[in-house]
């Protein structure tokens, strides 16, 4: 007798029609959740992708000054750092690799998209950014330390010289929380990074593919970045998330800065 399979949800673009979802009903929306592949699951706020600058949080508020005149937020989500900063008059590419997240940010009036990931657009050839962005924790899309090391040098690759990402991350380090612990311990077991997590996105009967996203330390970022020609040149710590900046300038002093003042 044969033995039945194991329900398993079936494979689209969840989180874009997640959005797609909030965009067009709002907090009537289904709600979205990520699921870590230790089976913890986790509801995300939809609503907070969908933010205006003055909701954005402290160790964010800086992007909206520091962003130079042409901007690729990549992870782009619904465009909640992108449109502030067209409406600013810079010239900004959203991109994503959710087909459905890119669709919501040209509804909500984003002029420039692109769906892929940041090795292919790079292979297109833009025109150089200035300023690339990995707010909302996007320093995750380094997926792992040696995907990160390919994944900045696509960056400098359509860099102009002196280039800055604005990013912000999570140390996976600062938490006693019992589940996250014996992950790390997982991965050191596994010969991954601690903080490299494997994740898919859910919304009602559909999840995305499985993918990996790293919450690295400042320091760890640092020495990736050194790699891959960029260096941090400005660190502000926060109680969960920090914000790093990286430059491909000549070494500058670091700089620390207190999110409170």
């Amino acid at each position: 007798m044969s033995s039945k399979r194991a329900w398993e949800p079936r494979v689209g673009d969840a989180f874009g029609l997640a959005l797609l979802d909030y965009l067009e009903h709002g907090s009537g929306a289904r709600s979205h959740f990520i699921e870590r592949d230790d089976g913890l699951l986790e509801t995300v706020d939809t609503g907070v992708l969908f933010t205006q600058e003055s909701d954005w949080s402290v160790v964010e508020a800086p992007v909206g000054d520091r962003a130079g005149r042409r901007v690729l937020d990549v992870g782009a989500g619904a465009g909640r750092h992108a449109l502030p900063l067209q409406e600013s008059g810079r010239e900004v590419v959203a991109l994503d690799v959710s087909p459905g997240a890119v669709e919501v940010c040209r509804r909500r009036g984003l002029r420039e998209t692109f769906t892929g990931t940041v090795s292919e657009l790079a292979v297109t050839d833009p025109e150089p950014f200035d300023t690339f962005l990995l707010c909302g924790n996007n320093y995750g899309l380094l997926e792992s330390l040696a995907h990160g090391l390919s994944f900045l040098r696509a960056l400098a690759d359509m860099a102009v010289p002196g280039a800055e990402i604005i990013g912000t991350c999570v140390d996976p380090f600062a938490t006693e929380d019992p589940l996250h612990l014996a992950y790390h311990e997982r991965n050191r077991h596994h010969g991954r990074h601690p903080g490299q997590i494997r994740l898919r996105a859910r919304w009602s009967d559909l999840a995305t593919g499985w993918f990996d996203y790293l919450f690295v330390p400042v320091e760890d970022l640092d020495e990736l970045a050194k790699q891959a020609g960029w260096e941090l040149v400005e660190y502000q710590p926060g109680s969960r998330p920090y914000l790093a900046v990286l430059s491909l300038h000549e070494r500058r002093p670091l700089r620390e800065t207190d999110p409170g003042g």
